[in-house]
């Protein structure tokens, strides 16, 4: 279980790198910083393969040990180590405190769209935007000459 214990801290502190790289994109959308808005996604890409290789490196564990399926919870509940409750409860935390500045960027994403929406309508470019519908004033082209 140590081996587990060692997996769990290292993914915690995956997922506090993670709320950081959070909190500087919601800088960067606030301030509409788009370089560095890329840099930060960048960088999470970057962790995001990391944090693959640890669930992997989880998941290999679990099937050692007949633990496969199972959620982290009912690991430790099962086999009573109190030694993983620490990093359990940690990143815990830290995955909701996530979920929350998460739901705060796509809230400023998806005000900032819509005003862009509300200012392409006042400037008469809605109809020219891409749609699914076909344009009334669009004339059907030939591909085909009809000098063949």
């Amino acid at each position: 279980m140590d081996t587990l214990y060692e997996l769990l801290r290292e993914n915690a502190e995956l997922y506090k790198i993670f709320l950081d790289l959070e909190y500087s994109k919601y800088d960067a959308v606030i301030k509409n910083d788009i370089k560095a808005l890329d840099d930060i996604v960048a960088k999470e890409q970057a962790y995001y393969l990391k944090m693959r290789g640890i669930e992997l490196k989880r998941e290999k564990l679990m099937d050692s040990l007949g633990m496969s399926g199972r959620t982290l919870k009912e690991i430790i509940d099962s086999t009573g180590i109190e030694k993983l409750e620490e990093p359990y409860e940690e990143l815990r935390n830290t995955i909701a405190e996530l979920k929350k500045i998460n739901s705060l960027i796509k809230t400023v994403i998806e005000i900032r769209l819509n005003r862009i929406g509300k200012a392409m309508v006042s400037l008469g470019e809605k109809e020219n935007t891409y749609s699914n519908g076909k344009n009334k004033n669009t004339q059907k082209s030939l591909l085909i000459s009809h000098k063949i």
